[in-house]
């Protein structure tokens, strides 16, 4: 396995930082800032191109065209440390790092070719077939049912059972509930130890051993793609101890960000109709639909990387090596030197530069199936739904790095 390529972390109190380096004394993960990140992202790209936040003795980026820089330059901002902007590596640690997601290459290169031989063209026709189906069948029971939330009822429900099926979880009464608990748990311990998290790990304590023992060979269901993955370790391709980890990862990166997408993208096309009845006639638009959605709300707010030397971003702000930097997809997502009207959504828009699924080696590999998910609900209510119309104010789920909806009430008219 990959050796760690830097000492600990530095505590805030021993962070060097230059003059030159604007200070911002603000904290991103209270409850205020999550509710409405938007004017720490202005402060944060205005400050310069790269922020000290002694709160928590990070740095801290925000403009487009430097977060893009740095997604693919792995070599200088490493992953190794973790995703969150506590170190990984710690022997206290509360979880191993992921295999894919916290690893730089040749580790990350070797695990990410055996995930590609599996998640082959062929399986993903097949898995589109049967999430299709579901999709169709979901909407054609939410139409003209009155209002509805289309978190709920809608987005989790269809991510929370084609996703883990085709990964192989046997379907449970609180398969689903489990499941959302543990991607909040994944993303709050991103932040700080506040008291979210802290509240959260108390939920999640109890459901640990049923988490572990979904993830065993044993446990899983023939033709999956998590037994799928033990086959790769059968053959080498990957150490055999990374196999439930690997099956960890897909789970908690790919249920709640998936469905926060698809509750945002039905959100902003309830709030725009002329948005919506172009995408009605022409379909073409609805891969733009999901990815504008992922742009302006991006449901992984920040991914932390850790500067593996003296990084000069330009203005004199020199970062030392082996600093933690808060890289802010949101703020990037709504930078106005990359978008135009960048708080707008907008089906003309060209969404190619969105960093919602980062950039460079880290890209996110489920995102094939992320998007083939959006896109397969998106299609059955463009086909089935007349209208979306909003029937009640909307809500956010607090967490300390995923941004999605609680609550987005709205109506289905057939069409």
């Amino acid at each position: 396995m990959q050796k760690d390529r830097a000492m600990p972390l530095l505590s805030s109190t021993q962070v060097v930082v230059s003059d030159t380096i604007p200070r911002l004394d603000i904290d991103p993960y209270d409850d205020a800032t999550l509710e409405s990140p938007f004017a720490m992202f202005d402060q944060v790209r205005q400050a310069g191109p790269v922020v000290f936040m002694p709160r928590y003795g990070v740095f801290a980026m925000g403009r487009h065209r430097d977060v893009g820089r740095a997604l693919k330059d792995w070599e200088r901002f490493s992953s190794t440390s973790g995703a969150g902007i506590a170190d990984v590596r710690s022997p206290d640690a509360w979880r191993a790092p992921s295999p894919i997601l916290e690893v730089d290459p040749p580790d990350h290169t070797r695990v990410r070719t055996a995930l590609q031989r599996i998640l082959t063209p062929k399986v993903i026709r097949e898995w589109r077939e049967a999430f299709s189906g579901r999709a169709e069948k979901l909407i054609d029971d939410l139409v003209d049912a009155g209002p509805i939330d289309a978190v709920g009822d809608l987005a989790e429900v269809f991510v929370s059972e084609v996703f883990p099926t085709a990964i192989g979880w046997a379907d449970s009464p609180e398969r689903r509930d489990n499941l959302f608990l543990l991607g909040a748990l994944n993303f709050d311990s991103q932040g700080p130890r506040n008291a979210r998290l802290l509240e959260t790990e108390a939920k999640a304590a109890r459901i640990m051993d049923w988490n572990n023992q979904q993830m065993q060979r044993e446990s899983l269901l023939p033709g999956g793609f998590g037994l799928k993955i033990y086959e790769a370790a059968d053959r080498g391709e990957i150490a055999p101890e990374i196999a439930p980890l690997l099956i960890r990862s897909f789970l908690r990166g790919g249920l709640d960000t998936t469905s926060a997408t698809i509750a945002a993208a039905i959100h902003y096309l309830a709030q725009a109709p002329d948005q919506y009845l172009a995408l009605r006639a022409d379909p073409k638009r609805i891969r733009v639909a999901f990815d504008e959605a992922m742009r302006l709300e991006t449901p992984i707010q920040s991914i932390c990387r850790l500067t593996m030397e003296d990084v000069d971003f330009g203005d004199g702000c020199v970062v030392s090596a082996n600093n933690k930097i808060i890289v802010m997809l949101g703020a990037a997502n709504r930078d106005p030197d990359a978008f135009e009207h960048p708080n707008v959504f907008d089906l003309n828009r060209k969404t190619q530069a969105q960093l919602a699924l980062g950039n460079g080696v880290h890209m996110c590999i489920g995102q094939m199936i992320a998007r083939m998910e959006g896109e397969l609900i998106l299609q059955a209510l463009a086909e089935r739904v007349r209208t979306i119309t909003p029937c009640g104010p909307v809500r956010q789920r607090l967490n300390n790095n995923l941004r999605s909806f609680d609550s987005v009430p709205v109506e289905l008219r057939s069409a």
